[in-house]
């Protein structure tokens, strides 16, 4: 009965490993943030306006614009708030847990050079998933979070060529790490102890790919498409609990696995130049959390299911516009808007996940010293919408309840250098 209890409850919590998020600033758990160009427009155009190496994420078509041998360097630092505001949560006392947001450094690594004679050859190394939530310790949602923790790194060879004067095609494969970090409370008043401690933690690798094409409509508008699939992890961990009541099984390892995907994206940009100066940018992408239905546990040593978790995540869109202005020779100033959907229903948000619909306001500038080096700075400004939630969570019998909602922002530096060779 002890060791069912105890694989019972780490069955639950590792179930919830992957309610890992950046804090709201992007859809799920997922990190637009891979060019500082990019940034700039709100990521408007991405797929479509192929500057710099950092193309290679968001289109790999776009290194057939590139000349020469050139490399870009980027580093997103990532500011977020997180404040619940409590609504009747029951029955266990506590805080607010404070700002649950933290400070994140997201860097980049992009490379591109000739390769045959009309071919292109690409290296990206980037992080498209990750972040987390940090709560205060007595927070009154300590029994479904107090830290979490996810990150990734994502490697990305790419080619691309030019199949005629107006169509680039581009294809890549992705080499992908996820590592991840869960703690929580274990409520063990009723025992007459305190708080439990659990641990999980996890990692895997796993394989994707990513394509798309770039047709010139007109010399001076370019249409964008790109897809990116899904990567399909299995993550293995290890729940550590400590300071546990012997009824619950006491101090102990339990090793176990969890199946999870990330989404697929499907992006059309398009870019005009509507005059030496000004050009106009746009973007809409889908992004198919759908796939994200249920997390299925598994125990290692059986390959039996210890738990299901229901989550029912909904596809998102995200709309973005955007203008760039050549200022001179050596300047570049750029803005840009987005709206960026939750895939996460108001039924299905969890502490972990604690954002809403986001909107963007991107602001960033290019400058050219000279003829070999650009530097691109970008800022943004996400403003999340009122996040309800809405949780149970399991005590030692009976359960209790998180009601509240989270007040949230997001601001965003970008700045990246490209070398040409």
């Amino acid at each position: 009965m002890k060791k069912l209890l105890s694989i019972s409850i780490a069955s639950t919590m590792l179930a919830s490993t992957f309610y890992l998020t950046s804090n709201a600033h992007a859809s799920g758990f997922a990190i637009i943030e891979n060019s500082a160009s990019g940034m700039g427009q709100a990521f408007a155009g991405a797929a479509a306006v192929a500057e710099d190496p950092s193309t290679i994420y968001f289109n790999p078509a776009g290194m057939t614009y590139l000349e020469g041998t050139q490399v870009t360097a980027g580093l997103h630092i990532i500011d977020s708030s997180a404040k619940f505001k409590n609504n009747g949560s029951t029955p266990v006392g506590g805080d607010e847990g404070g700002n649950a947001g933290d400070t994140f450094y997201v860097p980049n690594f992009y490379y591109v050079q000739d390769f045959a004679e009309k071919f292109k050859f690409g290296l990206g190394v980037n992080a498209p998933f990750g972040l987390g939530t940090t709560y205060k310790s007595n927070w009154m949602g300590r029994y479904t979070s107090t830290d979490s923790e996810l990150k990734s790194i994502n490697i990305n060879p790419s080619i691309a060529f030019r199949s005629s004067e107006q169509l680039s095609i581009g294809l890549g494969f992705n080499i992908q790490y996820m590592e991840s970090t869960l703690k929580s409370n274990i409520y063990q008043a009723a025992l007459g102890m305190s708080d439990g401690k659990a641990n999980i933690t996890g990692d895997s690798w796993a394989f994707g790919m990513n394509a798309g094409i770039i047709y010139e409509i007109t010399p001076a508008t370019r249409l964008g498409v790109h897809y990116r699939s899904r990567v399909s992890h299995t993550l293995k961990g290890d729940a550590k609990f400590t300071n546990m009541h012997p009824l619950l099984g006491g101090d102990k390892k339990i090793d176990a696995r969890a199946d999870i995907d990330t989404p697929a994206t499907f992006s059309i940009s398009l870019s005009h130049q509507v005059n030496n100066s000004l050009t106009l940018l746009a973007d809409v992408t889908h992004t198919q959390w759908s796939n994200f239905e249920e997390l299925r546990v598994i125990a290692d040593d059986s390959g039996a299911t210890i738990s299901v978790v229901e989550e029912n995540w909904g596809d998102s869109y995200r709309a973005s516009f955007g203008v760039k202005y050549q200022l001179s020779e050596q300047w570049i100033l750029r803005t840009g808007i987005a709206h960026d959907q939750t895939p996460i229903s108001d039924k299905h948000r969890t502490s972990r996940i604690p954002g809403d619909d986001r909107n963007w306001l991107s602001f960033g500038a290019s400058f050219m010293p000279n003829n070999d080096l650009t530097i691109d700075v970008g800022y943004s400004h996400l403003w999340v919408e009122d996040a309800k939630i809405d949780e149970d969570y399991r005590l030692l019998s009976g359960s209790g309840k998180l009601v509240g909602e989270f007040d949230s922002d997001v601001d965003i530096l970008s700045v990246q250098a490209t070398m040409k060779f």
